[in-house]
């Protein structure tokens, strides 16, 4: 349905919810979750003139390509593996940390960036686990222009950049799992509100939503475990290191 929804927009160029409805004989509020995808996504942009066709993937979704964490750390020292994990779990900017290590600070930036992707993707992985076993209506907040999409399991709040859909019936939050959304999202517009920097925004959600109520002992020891897990997975690579693309912090 997402794909005729698409279609028809580009068709149109121009159009109004009405005209979709009209046109696919769909409910409104089914066509109005697929709108907000679609706009996530830089297909579409609605304004007090209608829906406008923008084309297919013209923005960019800020997704850090595949790297393999294992060439990334080939010729750095452990202790230089400590400095730049600890660096990142202290939240010490990488223009100060790179005076504490031999890097430049875009390479900085690229782990950092790694590291969100890394923590990122693990939570997506349970959110899905969960979302299988017990659909959930997801609740979504805009943050600069963009659509987050959230979910709550178990006390503990997951975001997506997709809303997840099945054919199962999904069932609401609860007093409790509202409750903690709430908090949540407080904290991370707070949070947000100092961050200028747009770039990678579902993985800095999922980075402030795991350093939530953690000490730094307890962010160091998850971290390391997770890259440790990582490098595991992927085995070891011969050779390479920093492709030096920019990393935005």
């Amino acid at each position: 349905m997402k794909e005729k929804v698409l279609t028809l927009c580009r068709r149109l160029k121009k159009c109004t919810l009405d005209d979709l409805v009209s046109f696919l004989e769909i409910k409104s509020q089914e066509i109005e979750q697929i709108l907000l995808q679609l706009e996530n996504e830089g297909c579409i942009k609605r304004n007090a003139e209608g829906i406008l066709y923008l084309g297919k993937n013209t923005v960019s979704n800020g997704r850090i390509e595949k790297k393999d964490i294992n060439l990334m750390f080939e010729y750095r020292t452990p202790e230089e593996k400590e400095i730049i994990i600890k660096g990142f779990c202290l939240e010490i900017p990488p223009q100060k940390l790179c005076e504490l290590i031999n890097l430049q600070t875009n390479c900085v930036c690229h782990y950092y960036a790694i590291f969100r992707k890394i923590i990122y993707d693990r939570q997506f992985k349970e959110l899905l686990q969960e979302y299988d076993l017990n659909p959930q209506l997801g609740r979504y907040r805009k943050f600069y222009e963009k659509f987050a999409y959230f979910y709550v399991y178990n006390g503990k709040v997951f975001v997506s950049d997709k809303l997840l859909k099945t054919d199962k019936k999904e069932k609401g939050f609860t007093k409790n799992e509202i409750r903690e959304f709430k908090i949540t999202y407080s904290f991370l517009t707070r949070v947000e509100s100092h961050n200028t920097n747009e770039y990678y925004m579902y993985y800095r959600l999922a980075e402030y939503i795991w350093r939530r109520n953690k000490d730094y002992k307890a962010l160091y020891k998850d971290l390391t475990n997770l890259i440790n897990n990582q490098q595991t997975l992927l085995g070891n690579k011969p050779t390479g290191f920093c492709s030096g693309g920019r990393y935005e912090n």
